[in-house]
């Protein structure tokens, strides 16, 4: 079965187990459909009629015939709409290397987005995974990273075999979670200023399919690079592929920006 045979299986049996109407499709005859550049758009979230923005860049290169990887990051802050996700470095490089980006919101934009991921970053009063949150919206808060994930894939003709997953904080926990729970989804894995709480989990989910790379700024007085340190020690000892980067003068929410090159240069690397 291929990887997006995979992935719309996935998405359905996600609905019928839910209850929730069929994934959403892309519109030909939106205002924006194949649209290039930086983008601001909306879809609406089946189980609810509501309208859910996310953010996505397509580098001037693409072509309805070309297939570009891209690089999935999660937010960073309360909205997709934010200096942290629009002309940020990494869209900036992107361009230059041929990424499609997209930033979901993870279905509210409330604060502490785990994306549904349960383990909570390693931190002296670090809140609690999704504080703030329903489960319900904790729930849809995954589900709506698959949707987008798909929307784009199908519009952009995406190449399933190098789609990547970043995240920064309590979202770096986010893209953890959703790494191991699909990872036939995920070439690589990026996480900065992302420690978390390992003990439980899965990195043999990882093991021989999602390569991750580990990066923390020397200057980040938020959380402790120490802690992001041992946790890639760990997954290296359970058999993931893993690189570890402290970024030299990098702060706590610039770090992986100033870093970007050496991101793509990491995500390269690796396709399933």
């Amino acid at each position: 079965m291929s990887a997006a045979v995979a992935f719309a299986a996935t998405l359905g049996l996600l609905a019928q187990n839910r209850g929730v109407s069929p994934a959403p499709q892309p519109n030909p005859a939106g205002p924006s459909y194949r649209a290039k550049g930086e983008q601001y758009r909306v879809y609406n979230f089946p189980a609810t009629g509501e309208s859910i923005p996310y953010r996505l860049f397509v580098p001037s290169r693409w072509t309805p015939e070309t297939r570009l990887p891209m690089l999935v990051t999660l937010r960073a802050g309360n909205t997709v709409d934010g200096p942290f996700r629009a002309g940020n470095d990494l869209v900036k490089v992107a361009e230059q290397r041929g990424y499609i980006v997209v930033t979901p919101m993870g279905y509210r934009g409330l604060s502490q987005p785990y994306y549904g991921s349960p383990y909570q970053i390693a931190r002296p009063g670090a809140a609690a995974p999704a504080a703030g949150w329903t489960a319900q919206e904790n729930e849809r808060a995954e589900q709506d990273v698959l949707y987008v994930i798909d929307l784009v894939s199908k519009e952009y003709n995406v190449d399933l075999s190098r789609v990547y997953l970043h995240g920064q904080n309590p979202s770096g926990s986010g893209a953890l979670y959703l790494a191991s729970k699909y990872p036939e989804r995920f070439a690589a894995l990026v996480v900065s200023s992302a420690p978390i709480v390992f003990e439980s989990y899965p990195f043999d989910r990882l093991q021989g399919s999602v390569a991750l790379l580990v990066i923390h700024g020397d200057q980040d007085t938020v959380n402790p690079i120490e802690a992001s340190q041992r946790m890639a020690t760990a997954a290296r000892a359970a058999g993931v592929s893993t690189e570890y980067a402290t970024v030299p003068g990098g702060t706590h929410l610039e770090a992986y920006l100033t870093y970007a090159s050496q991101i793509f240069d990491f995500l390269d690397k690796h396709r399933k």
